[in-house]
């Protein structure tokens, strides 16, 4: 795809997406995001160079989600993917109940942003999800509260279970993607890694 193209198939995606968002409730103005992109310290690269997160109002419960995993590549990626699809093919949610006040700060969100620092370090979630449709995993460092934290430190979640009230997937430009859902696990729903 040329540049101009993959600017195109970028906002129309954008717009989908956000189209979405407003479609399960009311989407926070303010996006959460870096002052320094995490690529440039090491850290994965998402498509687009854009790693991003928002919040949506539903009444009795607060979702925080991920938003740029599913941007398309940009024209400085070498992959044979980058001509073909929405990035990584998946965006990550939390859904909790009530309000949360400081997003940021909230251990919903460390579930996001981990989830999404591991799809994009691994670059294959989706192919995983489409094969097994349930996963789980352990996090790290994340703030949930302390019977949540099982030995060292580890944090376990349950990926891909459906919502009543929040469609898993949404057609982007290039093709239609999931929108996977993130469960925190108690510490004896949690596997033990051998």
């Amino acid at each position: 795809m040329t540049e101009d193209e993959i600017e195109k198939h970028f906002q129309q995606s954008c717009q989908l997406r956000d189209e979405f968002w407003e479609s399960v409730g009311a989407v926070d103005a303010d996006v959460i995001g870096h002052l320094i992109n995490p690529a440039f310290m090491g850290g994965p690269r998402c498509p687009s160079m854009r790693q991003a997160f928002i919040t949506v109002r539903r009444g009795q419960s607060t979702i925080v989600a991920s938003d740029g995993l599913s941007d398309p590549f940009g024209a400085v990626d070498e992959t044979p993917a980058s001509d073909c699809g929405n990035g990584f093919g998946l965006e990550f949610y939390v859904e909790t109940p009530g309000n949360l006040g400081s997003v940021k700060e909230s251990w919903q969100f460390d579930l996001v942003y981990e989830m999404s620092q591991n799809a994009a370090y691994s670059g294959d979630f989706r192919p995983l999800l489409q094969k097994l449709k349930y996963l789980t995993s352990e996090l790290y460092d994340v703030r949930v509260p302390q019977e949540f934290h099982a030995d060292e430190g580890r944090t376990g979640v349950l990926i891909g279970l459906e919502s009543k009230t929040v469609p898993a997937q949404v057609a982007l430009s290039l093709e239609t993607v999931f929108v996977v859902n993130v469960k925190l696990l108690t510490v004896r729903e949690t596997p033990i890694c051998c």
